[in-house]
């Protein structure tokens, strides 16, 4: 286990963002994930802006803030296993080819996954 937990922060109106968490939750046996909607409390305390950052994962390495790419490969490196490998060669791709295609699917986010297949987190793996 990690010496300090990973705060994902997340949208949550959105399908996409819910389900994916939802999936890092299943795989979280370990407790090194707290997530929280990028507009509460948690993510006052944490130091977002105002309303949150909409559109982006933003994940809290102890005081690093890891956003887009960084933050999703910061994850699933988390997750070990498989995961961490798939995590490790998507690093020698350069920063900006990664943050084009994460932009690309959070421009269409809302197209891949309508309100009928979100899944939302259960208030136990929820922060607030």
């Amino acid at each position: 286990m990690r010496k300090t937990p990973l705060v994902v922060l997340i949208d949550g109106t959105c399908a996409l963002c819910n389900g994916t968490a939802a999936w890092l939750a299943r795989r979280n046996a370990r407790g090194d994930m707290i997530f929280a909607a990028n507009q509460g409390e948690v993510a006052r305390i944490a130091g977002e802006p105002p309303g949150g950052d909409q559109g982006t994962l933003v994940v809290w390495d102890g005081s690093r803030r890891l956003v887009r790419s960084c933050a999703v490969l910061v994850l699933l490196r988390a997750l070990g296993g498989g995961w961490r490998l798939l995590a490790w060669l998507a690093w020698c791709c350069p920063v900006s080819l990664r943050d084009f295609i994460y932009n690309q699917v959070a421009r269409r986010r809302h197209r891949f996954a309508g309100p009928a297949t979100c899944k939302r987190l259960s208030p136990f793996d929820l922060a607030e």
